[in-house]
């Protein structure tokens, strides 16, 4: 004969009275909590009495949830809040560099700008403003802008700081006068006093129609802007003239300050390469007391006089 419990005896579980539900009290149920008096009825939904302790404890978790509630409306206001201090209504102010001897036109670089953020709306925000591409884009109008830089903000316009190219040679055409800084970037405005260098074109590239400009390529210009900022650093003294030949696009003879000869370069080399060969011939035919015609430095790894 086995011993314990019959499964089917059903005498010590609790059972549900008549008119209960399944959250009533029930007999055999171990009852939470003493305020009996909060109870109002016996088949009262959710008539569990609480325990001082389960009442803190709810009181914390509601006051966890007013918290998570509180930093949330916190992080929204501060990132609205930054949102509109970033976004652009207008143009402010622009200052220019470096000091200028002539005024520039600032409505002009303000309406570049202008037309440049009226095509991206999106950077109308600060912090989304790209000025790389907005330097490339107006400089595209006005190559002789360089670099443009956000200069602070004050009541949704920006301020912006402009680097503008200061000429190293300049020559003149029948379109006008043109300018090519050290970087040899040619541009056709300059606020600047007016260079020392002045190329004399004898190439004869030049058409007779009005407003054309020298036929030169970009390539031409870097070297050209190049060697004479380099040379002006080397310590032989400033480049005081520069001239193409005739019937020729690619050879350029500068003059130095103090010397009456002329020094043929090429563009095909790499200037600074040029500039150290020069820098070799001359010093050797000042040490020999030689006064050439000109020098020739036009071929890589050789140079001559004469």
């Amino acid at each position: 004969m086995a011993f314990g419990r019959n499964p089917k005896d059903t005498r010590r579980r609790a059972q549900l009275m008549e008119g209960q539900d399944d959250i009533s009290f029930r007999r055999s149920r171990t009852m939470q909590g003493t305020t009996s008096s909060n109870v109002k009825a016996v088949n009262q939904k959710r008539a569990e009495l609480k325990s001082e302790r389960l009442k803190k404890q709810q009181q914390d978790r509601r006051k966890g949830a007013y918290s998570i509630v509180a930093v949330g409306i916190f992080i929204v206001a501060v990132g609205t809040w930054y949102l509109v201090s970033q976004y652009t209504l207008g143009i402010g102010t622009i200052a220019f560099q470096p000091e200028t001897s002539k005024t520039p036109r600032t409505d002009l670089y303000k309406q570049a700008i202008s037309d440049y953020i009226a095509a991206r709306p999106a950077e109308r925000f600060l912090f989304v403003l790209n000025q790389e591409r907005l330097t490339q884009a107006v400089s595209q109008q006005l190559p002789e802008v360089k670099s443009i830089k956000k200069d602070g903000a004050e009541s949704n316009q920006v301020d912006f700081k402009i680097e503008l190219r200061k000429p190293i040679a300049s020559w003149k055409t029948v379109a006008g006068q043109s300018f090519v800084d050290s970087e040899g970037v040619s541009f056709g405005h300059s606020y600047f006093a007016d260079p020392k260098v002045v190329i004399i074109d004898n190439s004869g590239a030049e058409t007779t129609q009005k407003g054309t400009k020298p036929v030169v390529s970009e390539r031409f210009l870097r070297f050209l802007g190049r060697l004479i900022a380099l040379t002006n650093n080397s310590g032989l003294g400033e480049v005081k003239e520069a001239s193409l030949p005739k019937a020729t696009a690619r050879e350029i003879d500068i003059k130095l300050e103090g010397r009456p000869y002329s020094i043929k370069t090429h563009i095909d080399r790499d200037p600074a390469a040029t500039v150290e060969d020069i820098k070799r011939v001359v010093t050797y035919i000042e040490q020999k007391n030689i006064t050439p015609s000109y020098i020739d430095v036009r071929v890589t790894g050789r140079a001559f006089y004469k």
